[in-house]
C-alpha cells in the first residue's frame, strides 16, 4: 500500500500534537519548521541537541525565507541522523522539497517531512515509547501511520550488482527487502504480515552465513603464495561490502518486526478486552 503523501498530513500532524510542541496547531504552523525541530530534540537531545534547536527561527511565521531556512537545517541535519545513526540510505522518493513548504505550504511535500520525523521515532532509542504513544491515537489515525512507517523502512534495492561478475566465479543476487513485502498488500492480517517478516529474516541469516564463509575461505586464499591476490583482494572487499549492508537490512527488519509485534499485541489486547466486556453484558 502506498500513500499519496498530500493525504496523511492530517493524520500525521495528529501524532506531532502528542508531543505538545509548540507551533503545532495547524499544518499551516508546521510550514515553520519549529514544531518539527522541537519533536526531533525531544526524540534525540543528543543528535538535536539544543545548540541546533537555538538556530531554528521562531518568529519565521510569516517570512516564507526564514521557514525554508528552518526546513533546509532541518532536512539536512535528519538525513545526517538516518545515516550516521539509522544506517538507512532515504530514497529520492522520501525527499521533501522544503521550499515548496516554506513558499506554497505544500501538503504533499509537508507529508514527505513528517513521514521523515516518524522514521525517526520508530526507530530511535526511544521508539518504544514511542510505539506506545502512537497505539493511543485513533485507529484509523493509527492506519495511516503505520502506511507511512512501512513506507519510510521499505529498503531500496541494491544498485551494486551489475558489475561484480567481472571477477571469476563470484556471483551475487541482490535482492530487494520490504518492511512488508510486496505481496503483503494481499492480506490485511498483522499475523501474516508479522509470518512474513520472519521469513525475510530467516532469508537473510542463511546470506549472511553463506557470505561468511566464503569470507573466511578467500582470507585463507590470500595467504596462498600461488593464487593471484589482486583478484582474490577486490572479492573479499565486495563481500565484506555486501556483508554489512546485509548485517543493516537484518537490523532493519527485526525493527520492522518489533514495530508490528506491538502493533498485534497491542490489538489483540483491545479485542480481548472487548470480548470480555461484551460477554459480561449478555450474562447479565
Amino acid at each position: 500500500m502506498s500513500l499519496d503523501k498530500a493525504e496523511p498530513c492530517d493524520s500525521l500532524l495528529t501524532w506531532l500534537q502528542t508531543f505538545q510542541v509548540p507551533s503545532c496547531s495547524s499544518k499551516r504552523e508546521l510550514t515553520s519548521g519549529v514544531a518539527i525541530a522541537h519533536v526531533l530534540n525531544r526524540l534525540d537531545p543528543a543528535w538535536f541537541n539544543e545548540t541546533w534547536l537555538g538556530r531554528i527561527k521562531e518568529e519565521s511565521e510569516d517570512n516564507w525565507r526564514l521557514k525554508v531556512s528552518n526546513l533546509k537545517k532541518i532536512l539536512k541535519i535528519t538525513l545526517e541522523y538516518y545515516h550516521d545513526v539509522l544506517g538507512h540510505q532515504v530514497s529520492d522518493e522520501h525527499l521533501p522539497d522544503v521550499s515548496l513548504i516554506g513558499e506554497m505550504g505544500d501538503a504533499t511535500e509537508l507529508g514527505k517531512l513528517m513521514q521523515l520525523v516518524l522514521g525517526c521515532a520508530i526507530s530511535c532509542e526511544k521508539k518504544e515509547e514511542q510505539i506506545q504513544q502512537i497505539m493511543t491515537l485513533e485507529e484509523s489515525v493509527q492506519h495511516v501511520v503505520m502506511t507511512a512507517i512501512q513506507e519510510i523502512l521499505a529498503k531500496e534495492p541494491s544498485s551494486e550488482a551489475g558489475s561484480l561478475e567481472t571477477y571469476g566465479d563470484f556471483h551475487f543476487q541482490s535482492r530487494k527487502y520490504y518492511f512488508l513485502s510486496e505481496e503483503a498488500d494481499e492480506s490485511e492480517d498483522p499475523s501474516w504480515r508479522w509470518r512474513d517478516l520472519e521469513h525475510q529474516l530467516s532469508q537473510t541469516l542463511e546470506e549472511k552465513s553463506s557470505l561468511q564463509a566464503e569470507i573466511r575461505s578467500l582470507k585463507e586464499r590470500l595467504s596462498d603464495p600461488l593464487d593471484p591476490p589482486t583478484i582474490t583482494g577486490k572479492k573479499l572487499l565486495l563481500l565484506q561490502s555486501q556483508l554489512e549492508q546485509l548485517q543493516e537490512e537484518n537490523d532493519r527488519l527485526e525493527s520492522s518486526r518489533d514495530v508490528l509485534g506491538q502493533f498485534i499485541d497491542d490489538k489483540n489486547s483491545r479485542l480481548n478486552h472487548r470480548l470480555q466486556t461484551q460477554s459480561r453484558l449478555f450474562s447479565r
